[in-house]
């Protein structure tokens, strides 16, 4: 599953629940808990993601700091919703130094019934403004400010669309 990000040349790490499961193996089960943003240090978003509709489409995530991502951003692509919670709900993504400043962002999950933004969303590395769910499209739409230095938790419920 295609994942992009960028925190304007901040060192990253990105874990979900499947590479910190990952890391645990590898490093011992005492990693665990540091991979779920406890005692981590740096600015770290959590994501959750919800959707208990029934509509089927490719799955996008999008999460750029209101400066046009310049500070950060963040972007999955998965081939179902179903797929694109497992990854991604509950994965902390950390960002260590960079301005302790607290940074405004949005985003947004959408799932493409249409089929529509596979070509304007295929490449997660360069965001592309057309990149955006369609109006019937199952979406939810979140704003926040990640706090410098600290856990910040982003919740998107999808919703079909009326």
């Amino acid at each position: 599953m295609p994942v992009g990000l960028s925190f304007g040349g901040m060192d990253t790490k990105v874990l979900t629940p499947c590479r910190c499961m990952l890391c645990a193996l590898v490093i011992g089960a005492g990693s665990l808990a540091s991979c779920r943003g406890g005692g981590s240090n740096g600015t770290c978003l959590e994501m959750t993601i919800t959707y208990a509709g029934s509509k089927l489409g490719a799955a996008y995530l999008r999460v750029a700091s209101d400066d046009g991502g310049k500070k950060f951003r963040f972007a999955s692509n998965a081939v179902s919703i179903q797929a694109l919670i497992q990854v991604e709900s509950g994965g902390v993504t950390c960002a260590g130094g960079g301005e302790p400043v607290d940074v405004p962002f949005t985003g947004d999950v959408w799932v493409d019934v249409a089929g529509t933004a596979a070509s304007s969303c295929a490449d997660v590395n360069n965001p592309n403004p057309l990149c955006k769910p369609s109006a019937g499209d199952p979406q939810a739409h979140q704003t926040g400010v990640q706090r410098f230095g600290q856990l910040t938790q982003v919740r998107f419920d999808v919703v079909d669309q009326p």
